[in-house]
């Protein structure tokens, strides 16, 4: 009866440890999107959205609820985006690899590679190739083609569904 109530309670323990460690791997690969730019550049695009439908658009009485609509959901659209991307990284990469990515990203290199690659200097030249020989960056290189694939299909999809629904607010 003893070792039954132990092997219950490990059953049941086992969806809690899995969890934890999927929230784990989640948190990770939501910090490397972070750091390698990505989460930057879906804040300019949408930043850029906004922009074009001003063009379109002008703030006026009849329409101020939906500016402020599209203006206060940047946060919430952004991490839309990253919730769509994080099943990609997740399926291509372990968290042993997202790791090393994240200390490449936030080593000086990473940070001058996002910034200007045309101001790097020779030790960071060579950093970025031994990165890239590396066994995660062949990994990278290698997955590149279904990486780029499967996160346009998601920046397609989530850019349209953005202007779709300003259209709606603003029309």
């Amino acid at each position: 009866m003893q070792q039954l109530k132990y092997i219950l309670l490990l059953l049941i323990s086992i969806p809690l440890f899995i969890n934890a460690q999927d929230k784990s791997s989640t948190e990770l690969v939501a910090h490397y999107l972070k750091v390698n730019g990505s989460m930057g550049q879906y804040n300019y695009a949408y930043d850029e959205l906004v922009k074009m439908l001003q063009g379109r658009f002008p703030e006026n009485a009849s329409n101020a609820e939906a500016w402020k609509y599209i203006k206060e959901n940047k946060t919430k659209a952004v991490t839309e985006m990253k919730t769509m991307l994080i099943p990609v990284y997740e399926a291509n990469f372990t968290t042993d690899d997202i790791t090393i990515m994240i200390a490449f990203y936030d080593s000086a290199t990473g940070k001058q590679l996002l910034n200007d690659r045309s101001k790097m200097n020779t030790a960071q030249k060579e950093e970025l190739n031994t990165f890239y020989n590396s066994e995660v960056g062949k990994k990278i290189i290698e997955k590149q083609p279904v990486l780029g694939a499967e996160i346009s299909k998601a920046s397609e999809s989530w850019s349209r569904d953005l202007y779709e629904t300003a259209l709606s607010l603003l029309k």
